[in-house]
This record gives C-alpha cells, sequence and structure tokens, in this order.
C-alpha cells in the first residue's frame, strides 16, 4: 500500500510525523511532500527504503496516475498546498484523511484555498471537545471520528526519562538547577493575526504585550524563580530575545535552545502562555498552567478554558490576580496527577492505522 503525507505548518507535521514511524513499521510505501515544515523534520532523519520526499510534482504525478490508495494531510489556515492534493486525490477516488492538528478553525481549515468547503472522507479529531466544536462548525457528522491526538501518543513515555535529567539539562542550558523554573511559550501571534483592530483577525493581544505583562506580575517573586523564554519555531529568536532583556527587570533567566519545544514542559516547574498546545501539554501531565489572553476576541483560542483546573484569563481586569495565583501553585508544588486525558491519545497511531487498513479493505 503507498501513502502520501503533506502538510505545511509546524503543528501539521509533528501531528504526521508519529504517523509516518507507524506506517513505516508496518511497511508501508510512504511518500511524504517535500513541503514545509516536515521536509525539515523528516530530512535526514528517516533512512528507509520504504520512504521518500517528494515534490509537489511529483505528487500530483503519482496522484494522476492513480499509484497511493491513500493520502493522509494536516491542513492549514495559510498554507494551501496539503489541501490543494487533497482534492485532487478526492477527484481521483483516493482515500483521504484529515488529521486535525489544533483546536480551532474546524471548517475554515478546509476553505483556506478558496474554493468551496472540501469534505475528507475521514475527519480525524483528538477528543470529544474537537467532536462537538467541529459539529458546531459544519464540519459532517459522518466524517468525523475521534481518534486521539497522534502528537501525543509519545507524551508520558518521554516524560520520565527528561524528568530524570532535569537538574543536568537545566545546568547545560544555562540555569539554576536550585530555582523553580518556569516557562514561557511565545507565539508569532503579532505576525500572523496582528497588532490591532486594522486586522480583522487581530486576536486581542499580541505576544508582546503578553510577555511584558508577564515580567512585570513576577517581579516580586524573583527571588525564587527564573524564566525560560520558548520562542516558536517561526519567531524570530534574536527580536524576542531582546524584548525579554528590556523587560526582565529583575528577574532572572534567558531564551531556552532546544531543538523542540516539549522538554521545557517536562523540566517546567509551571507553564504560561497563550494559546500553544505545549500549555495543553503541560495540563495533561499535571503541570500548573496559565493561558493568558487578555481581550481575546477569537473563540477558536478558547480551547484552554474548558480544561479543569487550568488557569485561562480571557480579561484585563484582574489578570496581574491571576498569574499572582497562577504563580502561588507553582511555589508550592501541590502534587497532581496526569490527567486522565492523556491515556485518550495513547492510542492515536493505532487508531488511524486501523482505519487506514478499514477503509482501504472496504473499496477493494
Amino acid at each position: 500500500m503507498k501513502i502520501i503525507f503533506a502538510s505545511g505548518d509546524v503543528g501539521g507535521a509533528r501531528a504526521l510525523i508519529p504517523i509516518i514511524d507507524r506506517c513505516l513499521k508496518e511497511n508501508y510505501s510512504v511518500s511524504v511532500v517535500d513541503h514545509g515544515h516536515i521536509a525539515l523534520e523528516i530530512r535526514g532523519e528517516k533512512k528507509t527504503n520504504n520512504l521518500e520526499l517528494i515534490s509537489c510534482e511529483t505528487a500530483t504525478a503519482q496522484i494522476e496516475r492513480g499509484e497511493a490508495q491513500v493520502i493522509v494531510f494536516a491542513s492549514s489556515l495559510k498554507d494551501t498546498t496539503a489541501l490543494t492534493l487533497a482534492r485532487l486525490c478526492q477527484s481521483k477516488k483516493i482515500l483521504v484523511i484529515h488529521i486535525l492538528d489544533n483546536w480551532s478553525s474546524y471548517r475554515e481549515r478546509m476553505e483556506t484555498d478558496g474554493l468551496p468547503q472540501f469534505i475528507p472522507d475521514i475527519y480525524a479529531v483528538m477528543d470529544k471537545i474537537a467532536y462537538q466544536d467541529a459539529l458546531a462548525c459544519g464540519i459532517p457528522e459522518s466524517t468525523l471520528i475521534i481518534t486521539g491526538h497522534p502528537a501525543l501518543v509519545t507524551l508520558n513515555n518521554e516524560y520520565e526519562p527528561h524528568k530524570r535529567k532535569k537538574s543536568n539539562t537545566l545546568k547545560e542550558l544555562g540555569f539554576d538547577p536550585e530555582r523553580l523554573f518556569v516557562v514561557f511559550v511565545s507565539e508569532p501571534a503579532e505576525n500572523d493575526q496582528g497588532v490591532s483592530d486594522a486586522s480583522s483577525t487581530y486576536r486581542g493581544y499580541t505576544e508582546k504585550i503578553v510577555l511584558r505583562k508577564f515580567c512585570d506580575v513576577l517581579q516580586c517573586y524573583a527571588d525564587r524563580i527564573q524564566v525560560g523564554v520558548l520562542p516558536h519555531p517561526r519567531e524570530n529568536a534574536h527580536e524576542l530575545d531582546k524584548l525579554w532583556k528590556e523587560w526582565k527587570g529583575c528577574l532572572k533567566g534567558r531564551l531556552i535552545t532546544l531543538p523542540t519545544g516539549r522538554p521545557s514542559v517536562f523540566f517546567a516547574d509551571g507553564i504560561a502562555g497563550m494559546a500553544s498546545i505545549l500549555l495543553y501539554e503541560a495540563w495533561l501531565l499535571g503541570k500548573p498552567v496559565i493561558s493568558i489572553q487578555p481581550g481575546l476576541r477569537n473563540d477558536a483560542l478558547r480551547m484552554l478554558g474548558k480544561r479543569e483546573g487550568l488557569f485561562f484569563v480571557d480579561y484585563k481586569e484582574n489578570l496581574s490576580e491571576s498569574i499572582k495565583s497562577w504563580i502561588q501553585d507553582v511555589i508550592e508544588n501541590k502534587p497532581i496527577c496526569s490527567r486522565p486525558e492523556l491515556s485518550m491519545h495513547v492510542m492515536a497511531n493505532d487508531n488511524i492505522l486501523g482505519l487506514i487498513k478499514t477503509h482501504c479493505k472496504s473499496r477493494q
């Protein structure tokens, strides 16, 4: 069986890569479209006879010749390449599976190219919240299947060994292993959604507004904590570092220099940020988490507010009090077990592989 994988954004790429690994273990022939972030992570890492990195043109030719039985794609709100290939596959009666990587813009993802809403054969979502929200946005119920999130399959297994290396790794990264370590997860909100009402997609805040307020409130805790600022893969780390140094005041800390953000979640005593999936990962592991989104206008970014025990702030009033309540939980180090939702994601790749097998068999 030949399977084509396509995505554009970071989140989509990281949702597809674990499925790719699982398919390779099953000895399926896998083609990955050499486009977007997935190409950066695949190139040089997956050296196997069963995987080929192909251009968009080659993917189109393979689809036209009917060489693939399945396309698995992750959607984007800006990049139309994967969606275009998915439409072509459907026109050729090739099974189309869409993997949702975030709790937002369920229908918009299927219309990014300006064409009528695309309806994949399977619209895979990660949990009941995503299922209900997608349904409310007009995704046909007949296509919706809860699979768990493939990028979270190994989260718990990775956590324990990283936890044991916490002190040494913090020291290597330039942090003090004896101080409480809190992580601020940044996002390119300003670049993606704008800085004011002049942009129709403006969130109501930017990462600069949030980081500055975060630093201001934490000044009175500077003797007990240190802050690791984690840049998003699409952010200018140098510019973010300049802002941190300008606003950090008495706080100790620095930018985190790691290939991916997940280890920062493992090492952190507390996690702060806006709408990143890393906050959800930290919540699954039982860490104190705060999502700071003052003046939020986009309901699609409220997913974290639906998680019990997670500090979610979408107002400007009393923002300081919410951050202080969160940091008190960090300081008091209250033991919290991992969330039951974590176990649901462990089976995601098996669930998706099962869908591929079942639906391909039914088409034979």
